[in-house]
């Protein structure tokens, strides 16, 4: 795996405090090393890996439970969420793959709130703006018994405390509204022009350092760092550890967002931000490697059956899957559906003539449960206006 952390050790601020420097407009000029475009191919061919795998049910719940628990368990520890990872874990299974959602004021209640965003769709594409952004944080802090006005931008200052001492004065508040306009501009309109994870970056560098929000600043960054990487193209960047890679040392985290707010230099905090991502993603098709049906030994005809019906991703009837495979006869192919179906890969419905099969997309039923919890809280939230 690569590792490639200790050459950024060196990047730390001179001063103390460091100051958020305005930029508006915001403009910034991104300078990479040379390293970067063959870290970004490697990603990108990891990623088309990842979603080439087939795996049974429950090693495809188990990669899940694995990525989001501990991606919010360490975006939520770093800000005080006293849940252990085991916890984390727990109120994660009972949620995606029990479909028992779990709800309790307080840090339990912020898990839930991080599991509700990564499993709507409705936040997926759609245009970033000031209504989105708080839209967002009011999702990912209700009821989490914080003190602070969710969903609105910070009326009071919020300067980031140690041992307290101030390490880090943020955007005034008065200035707030206009510096997060012209950053949202750039990302929709600029941000593009580059690749997704120095796009994310960089939107994420400037996100924190504004602090638009008086609390969640730092856990709604990071949310949006993923959700950018998945709207861009790496599909499979959910199912990657990269708050783990990222947070793991959190000195050198801390620093390198405080470096790149002195100096303006981008180079090391895309440097950062992609060996966390690369990281991520060579840990997970390892974990994963002897565990992908279609190099597994299952026999030519059933890899042939499951690669056809992720495809076509509605159902089918024996016939149909006779085509696929024209070796085999309707009984032999009958016998592989119904292995395939207690594998986990296929799910079925109706019986004889009726008797239909489609790929199966893991955690249909939990998503349907998520987004119906999503609905009446919205419903709810429209009745206190």
């Amino acid at each position: 795996m690569t590792n490639g952390y200790d050459k950024l050790e060196r990047f730390v601020p001179k001063y103390t405090p460091v100051r958020h420097k305005r930029k508006v407009p915001f403009g910034p000029e991104i300078m990479v090393s040379p390293d970067l475009n063959n870290r970004i191919l490697r990603i990108r061919e990891l990623d088309f890996e990842l979603d080439r795998f087939v795996l049974m049910e429950k090693d495809y719940a188990e990669l899940v439970l694995d990525a989001y628990s501990t991606n919010i368990h360490w975006s939520t520890k770093i800000e005080g969420n006293p849940l252990t990872q085991d916890e984390v874990r727990r109120v994660t299974r009972k949620t995606l793959v029990d479909g028992n959602v779990e709800t309790q004021a307080g840090p339990i209640q912020e898990i839930v709130n991080h599991l509700l965003l990564f499993l709507n769709k409705e936040i997926v594409n759609q245009k970033w703006d000031k209504e989105f952004i708080c839209f967002m944080h009011e999702l990912l802090l209700q009821n989490t018994k914080t003190n602070v006005n969710i969903g609105e931008y910070k009326k009071t200052e919020n300067d980031i405390q140690e041992k307290g001492e101030t390490v880090f004065r943020t955007c005034p508040s008065q200035h707030v509204e206009e510096e997060m306009g012209s950053l949202l501009n750039w990302i929709m309109e600029k941000g593009p022009a580059y690749d997704p994870i120095v796009a994310a970056s960089v939107f994420f560098h400037e996100f924190e350092s504004i602090h638009p929000f008086e609390d969640g600043n730092g856990r709604l960054g990071r949310t949006l760092f993923h959700l950018y990487l998945i709207n861009h193209g790496l599909k499979k960047s959910n199912l990657c550890k990269i708050d783990f890679e990222l947070l793991k040392n959190a000195p050198l985290y801390y620093n390198i967002l405080a470096y790149t707010d002195e100096t303006g230099d981008y180079l090391p905090l895309t440097e950062m931000f992609s060996i966390a991502v690369l990281n991520s993603y060579e840990v997970a098709i390892s974990s994963l490697s002897g565990k992908n049906l279609l190099s597994s030994s299952l026999d030519e005809s059933s890899k042939r059956i499951i690669q056809m019906a992720k495809k076509i991703g509605t159902w089918f009837s024996i016939k149909e899957a006779v085509t696929w495979v024209d070796t085999l006869g309707e009984q032999p192919v009958r016998d592989r559906l119904k292995h395939l179906v207690e594998l986990g890969v296929l799910e079925s419905r109706g019986k004889t003539k009726g008797l239909r099969f489609r790929f199966k997309i893991p955690f249909t039923n939990t998503r349907e449960l998520m987004q119906s919890l999503i609905d009446d809280e919205d419903e709810e939230n429209a009745g206190d206006h």
